[in-house]
């Protein structure tokens, strides 16, 4: 079996999430408030970014400061709730973006980290702090799978701005006990709206009627979906908090062979959407003619360490990862309620982590 969160860790502990109305930071805030876990987040103020899975849950019970991360206006707020566990997912976390304003993609995933790590050096009830960063991370002029040990790098202003955060991490003093860096592959899930990632980009093209467009079809990604790194998440925090000898970088990714090129994705997700919206339905695509941004085309990560010292696995491989995310966003469509369909897929997933071998 894999091993599965403990609830009784996380039963009333207070918990500061950074980046908790993103789509990541939504997904675990649902699932931390369900464990009966104190959630106080810092995100953006609901007016300067669109938070549509974030808003749908309606989540009870949860403490917001409105603030940028890479300022200090939040800080009081995190200090005076005392969190015991820290997950910083807060960031500016699109390659195209970083593109567009590489100013505000280094501030914040730069600045913003160091003003995290200065508040966790002051909190005395902390007993664990994971740093979430990207399998992007890693100097791409190495061969793949990339593992915790290769060397940092970034082309492009959105990976070289994580990788800047792991090294401010990793050299900040008196802080190597309590904090951690997880490194994850390209997650897909429901309730993602983020423009430029492939699951969002279908669903908006086909429930369109419109022909979907791929900037680099044949690009090898490590697509798992995002309950998997967030359970990692969860078991990493888990142990660093009980003192248990664990790296303090970890990747979470799939194991290799499941890397798949977009373009199998994409024919995949065609076969489920006409599955779950009928034969007739639209779900074409076609090749954009020159893509205007620079990205790694072979991006693996080697996932052993978090298997060996976590006990964490994956259990549903790219094929159930696309099917799950898109019927996640049909039953959404058909009027579920996305705070129950997050809960389901996620209970779903922990029963099935528990029986697998």
């Amino acid at each position: 079996m894999h091993r599965t969160h403990d609830p009784d860790f996380w039963s009333g502990r207070r918990v500061l999430v950074t980046g908790h109305t993103g789509f990541k930071g939504s997904w675990l805030t649902c699932w931390l408030r369900d464990l009966g876990a104190e959630v106080h987040g810092v995100s953006l103020p609901a007016d300067a970014e669109e938070t549509p899975l974030w808003d749908s849950l309606a989540l009870e019970g949860v403490h917001e400061t409105r603030a940028d991360v890479a300022g200090t206006d939040w800080v009081a707020d995190a200090v005076s709730f005392a969190p015991e566990v820290v997950f910083h997912l807060a960031a500016q976390s699109l390659v195209s973006e970083g593109y567009r304003d590489p100013a505000l993609t280094f501030t914040t995933n730069v600045l913003g980290t160091v003003r995290l790590l200065s508040l966790v050096e002051s909190l005395p009830d902390l007993q664990a702090a994971v740093i979430v960063t990207t399998d992007k991370v890693y100097d791409t002029r190495q061969p793949t799978p990339f593992g915790e040990g290769d060397f940092l790098g970034g082309k492009d202003p959105y990976s070289a701005s994580k990788a800047a955060a792991e090294l401010v991490t990793h050299s900040w003093p008196d802080l190597s006990d309590r904090v951690v860096t997880a490194r994850a592959g390209n997650v897909i899930g429901g309730g993602d709206f983020a423009l430029n990632r492939i699951v969002p980009d279908i669903v908006r093209a086909w429930s369109a009627g419109d022909t979907l467009t791929l900037r680099r079809p044949d690009a090898v990604r490590p697509w798992q979906h995002v309950i998997e790194p967030l359970l990692g998440y969860l078991l990493y925090a888990e142990d660093v908090a009980a003192r248990r000898p664990v790296p303090t970088a970890l990747n979470f990714g799939p194991d290799p062979s499941q890397a798949v090129a977009v373009r199998q994705l994409v024919e995949l997700a065609s076969e489920r959407w006409r599955d779950l919206r009928g034969a007739s339905s639209a779900a074409t695509w076609d090749v954009e003619g020159a893509p205007t941004m620079e990205e790694t085309h072979d991006l693996t990560l080697d996932p052993r360490q978090a298997q060996d010292v976590l006990d964490w696995g994956n259990v549903w491989g790219w094929r159930e990862a696309t099917s799950k995310a898109l019927e996640w966003y049909v039953r959404a469509d058909a009027g579920e309620q996305p705070r129950d369909l997050v809960l389901d897929q996620v209970r779903e997933y922990v029963d099935r982590a528990g029986r697998t071998a």
